[in-house]
């Protein structure tokens, strides 16, 4: 696959996935397995890669919503080792993932503009933070204190990261979840 077109100009998350995502039919396939199309409000993808000891790996994600869950597909190049670790090879894991917004304690969404010499505003970031009620861990200070972590979740789209359509999208899918919530 050659560079990724850019996702947000559609509005079906299948037309947008087949032009972003290496693995569209596989995130498709997945994400329907929980979510008829036809009940997406909204989505939002990403995709990067990260350096690894055995080269480039891509993450691609898609999240969606239908207004009582939010799902979450993710796929990660990695490397599988079997037998002892003598034989190793690429591997893709993915996952899809739902949540109910009801578990949702705390919706913040951020935007950060450029104020341009002539006063003018520029919108330069969109940060999505999400914060649930679903513990992650618990690490006990003292025998009557104990840290309680949170799972949360961080989505951010900037002009070096997606641009202004994908910044207006992730500000439209917050929005959906805030109505939801």
């Amino acid at each position: 696959m050659g560079a990724p077109q850019d996702w947000a100009p559609y509005s079906s998350v299948e037309d947008a996935a087949r032009v972003y995502l290496r693995d569209p039919d596989l995130a498709l396939d997945q994400i329907r397995s929980v979510v008829e199309p036809s009940a997406i409000r909204s989505f939002v993808m990403s995709r990067g890669f990260t350096e690894e000891s055995w080269g480039e790996a891509l993450w691609q994600e898609v999240l969606v919503t239908d207004g009582h869950r939010l799902i979450m597909w993710r796929a990660d190049d990695d490397m599988s080792t079997s037998d002892g670790g003598a034989d190793r090879r690429r591997i893709l894991m993915a996952s899809v993932r739902s949540i109910l917004l009801s578990t949702i304690t705390d919706q913040v969404l951020s935007t950060e503009y450029d104020v341009l010499e002539d006063g003018t505003r520029r919108l330069a970031e969109v940060k999505l933070r999400l914060y649930t009620q679903l513990v992650t861990r618990a690490r006990q200070k003292s025998v009557t204190e104990t840290d309680i972590y949170c799972e949360s979740f961080r989505f951010v789209k900037s002009v070096d990261n997606g641009g202004l359509a994908q910044m207006q999208r992730l500000l439209q899918f917050g929005r959906v979840l805030s109505q939801s919530l």
